[in-house]
């Protein structure tokens, strides 16, 4: 399945919000998404994320389960008041309690965070201008 991503969003202009205070994260994350072919915002915190998701477009919210200043739901349920068909992956530590949907656990590879993003994108993606 590695290669399978690549074929998926080649042409489907996703725009990630990628939210973590983790910045060795965020940066390589970024190299990850960006080469995948989608567009990468990246917030060190919840209040950087709002912002993003105020005044640009996001499709895929990549957000913590559980953060100091805001949870990853929480920030969910603010931003889908601006984007309601927006999805949304949390990362999360080992041990994270059953049943919490669409979960990428640390550590994780750049292929269970693109197979992540896979299992939670429609099927098919319209393809939108920018």
């Amino acid at each position: 399945m590695a290669g399978s991503w690549q074929l998926r969003f080649m042409s489907i202009p996703l725009d990630v919000l990628f939210v973590t205070g983790d910045p060795d994260l965020r940066e390589a994350s970024e190299r990850v998404l960006t080469r995948a072919g989608f567009r990468v915002q990246l917030a060190a915190h919840s209040g950087h994320a709002v912002l993003a998701g105020l005044t640009s477009r996001v499709d895929v919210l990549i957000a913590e389960l559980s953060a100091p200043d805001l949870s990853g739901p929480a920030l969910a349920e603010l931003l889908r008041r601006h984007h309601p068909e927006m999805r949304v992956i949390f990362m999360a530590n080992p041990g994270t309690p059953e049943g919490v949907e669409h979960v990428v656990v640390r550590p994780f590879t750049r292929d269970d965070l693109l197979e992540r993003l896979l299992a939670t994108s429609p099927s098919p993606a319209p393809s939108r201008a920018s």
